[in-house]
């Protein structure tokens, strides 16, 4: 969640990155299960594995972002405070606008279940505890790296020595998060790497900001971009799905950790996915009609993300028409077909929901704190 900058001037591969985040994420709180009749199904397994980048995609997005005005140690504590504030305007407080809504949308409407402490323990939990128990805890995550801003920001500078502390100290939380997975393969007793230097959220924020060095070198070679980016998303693919097969097979895991974020071949799924979203990004013209529609939905996402699981919650029975239309969804088109129409249709409810949102709470709120 970068600085808030005209459209104009907003970076439409990264903004593009965000609409395909949010699309994701959408079909994580709506997916299909991949188990049917005590077998895998392929399709589903196969979507669930695409889906499993979503969340990772935001955090790179962050990384990406998060350090840009840090050039020496010099410049963190001045922007330590920045930081701050603009968490604070752009995201905190509209995230207790949303929480409030949310409480009396539900009174409202489920009429069978008046508002009731537990609603207003979600509240407490969320600002006391920073425990929401949904898909606030991004928020709260969030929170926690602007609070370690400037542990994170010391070695997250481009200067040689930097460079070196900061890889060789991503590069063991990796080889950390490599030894997790193998002691998970083989059952055995299991090494918790959020315990051990910089847990699974960090490695990818931290990942973010290395693409963002990354990318510098391919101004001018996006098909290279490109390529790289498939073959990366591929590789780690190809091996997720096929270890999801194996631990089914063998120990009969549903929702084994191989999916997930936390599991080192996500660091390499995720990268390629948004090395590939951005080098696709890259051929479209700056400041085209596109380009400025791709940047306006981006400054959206916010609120998206916040409103997409009100939308989904009232939307259910929309999905549960298009899983007996698409035939109970075994076959991949009829699959697809789920995934595309039900995400499509609550990111445009939701996209009209987060327009309003931006317009009434977030813009004068980060009036403000100007």
């Amino acid at each position: 969640m970068p600085e808030i900058k005209s459209l104009a001037a907003k970076n439409h591969s990264i903004e593009l990155v965000r609409i395909i985040a949010c699309l994701l994420v959408i079909m994580a709180h709506s997916q299909l299960s991949v188990v049917e009749e005590n077998a895998i199904v392929s399709g589903r397994l196969a979507f669930s594995t695409i889906i499993a980048d979503d969340v990772p995609l935001f955090l790179l997005v962050t990384g990406f972002f998060l350090f840009g005005r840090i050039k020496s140690d010099a410049d963190i504590i001045p922007t330590f405070p920045y930081k701050a504030k603009s968490f604070l305007s752009r995201v905190y407080i509209p995230t207790l606008v949303y929480i409030l809504i949310s409480i009396f949308y539900r009174h409202f409407t489920e009429t069978q279940l008046p508002t009731s402490s537990l609603d207003w323990d979600y509240l407490w939990r969320f600002i006391f505890r920073l425990a929401p128990g949904d898909h606030l805890w991004y928020i709260c995550t969030y929170m926690s790296f602007i609070f370690f801003f400037p542990m994170l920001a010391f070695v997250c500078q481009d200067n040689p020595q930097k460079n070196k502390l900061r890889r060789t100290l991503l590069a063991i939380a990796i080889a950390g998060a490599v030894v997790s997975d193998i002691q998970y393969f083989f059952k055995m007793s299991m090494f918790e790497l959020d315990k051990f230097l910089w847990g699974y959220c960090t490695i990818f924020l931290i990942l973010g900001y290395e693409l963002s060095l990354f990318i510098r070198k391919f101004d001018d070679r996006q098909k290279k971009l490109l390529a790289m980016g498939i073959a990366i998303y591929l590789l780690g693919f190809l091996i997720k799905f096929g270890l999801q097969n194996y631990m089914f097979s063998h120990y009969g895991y549903v929702d084994n950790k191989f999916r997930w974020l936390q599991s080192s071949l996500c660091f390499v799924t995720a990268t390629g996915m948004f090395m590939t979203v951005y080098a696709l990004g890259t051929w479209i013209k700056q400041n085209s009609i596109i380009a400025r529609i791709i940047n306006y939905i981006g400054s959206c996402t916010f609120a998206i993300y916040l409103f997409h699981m009100l939308v989904l919650n009232s939307t259910w029975n929309f999905r549960g028409m298009l899983w007996r239309n698409f035939h109970y969804t075994m076959t991949l088109p009829n699959i697809t077909a789920y995934y595309i129409v039900n995400s499509l249709a609550v990111f445009g409810i939701t996209l009209a929901i987060a327009i309003v949102f931006k317009y009434v709470v977030e813009k004068p709120v980060a009036k403000l704190f100007k």
